[in-house]
């Protein structure tokens, strides 16, 4: 899966002293002439995104902060997740997600297709709380796009999840997203037993098998 350009990964695939390092070199990255107490907040701040993305089951967690053309600064976060699939037939898995997140009035939903096969695009808008349950504590709108891909070879329901506050460049960052879906690659190594044809035998190339899974 090939990560948007201008992301930061927070280091999900390494291990937790690589990982702690990997998000101090960003606070660093971020407050090159920074103070100490700035690295740190931030150090902290990205080190429980990192946490919570790994209790999530997430296998990537990054984030984007740069400068919109008009001085604006635009941030965004994205998470991949895996979650298991047993749906064989990747038509009859995205059906059933559209349907299923359709039912939430607050969500936007859309079939998509990719080179990987069928998918779902959600987009919804939340409100995050700084502190849950009062209502005076400081808020802030965020807008979310999720897109859901069957990968029924993996067995897997790939999941990719950004979130920004920088709704203006909403658009731009669903295009990033998009992107990503599209270049998505899903390797032979990580396939299923060859799947079974109609006259019983077993299907013996990868061509068999995306026949097998996508008709």
């Amino acid at each position: 899966m090939d990560i948007p350009g201008g992301f930061h990964s927070l280091g999900l695939d390494l291990d937790e002293e690589e990982r702690l390092e990997q998000i101090w070199s960003v606070a660093e990255e971020i407050w090159p002439t920074g103070s100490d107490f700035q690295r740190e907040v931030t150090f902290h701040t990205y080190r429980e995104m990192a946490d919570h993305a790994l209790a999530g089951n997430s296998f990537y967690a990054g984030f984007c902060l740069d400068e919109a053309p008009d001085g604006r600064l635009t941030t965004a976060s994205l998470l991949a997740r895996l979650d298991p699939l047993n749906e064989p037939d990747a038509e009859l898995s995205a059906r059933g997600l559209f349907e299923a997140l359709s039912a939430n009035e607050n969500n936007t939903v859309e079939d998509i297709r990719v080179p990987a096969g069928p998918g779902v695009l959600v987009l919804c808008g939340l409100e995050w709380q700084s502190e849950p349950g009062d209502d005076t504590a400081p808020s802030m709108p965020l807008a979310r796009a999720d897109v859901y891909l069957p990968l029924t070879r993996m067995g897997r329901l790939l999941v990719l999840s950004l979130t920004t506050p920088s709704l203006p460049d909403l658009p731009f960052y669903v295009s990033l997203l998009s992107k990503t879906a599209h270049d998505l690659t899903v390797s032979s190594a990580t396939e299923s037993p060859a799947a079974p044809r109609a006259d019983g035998s077993r299907a013996t190339t990868i061509a068999d098998e995306v026949r097998a899974d996508f008709g």
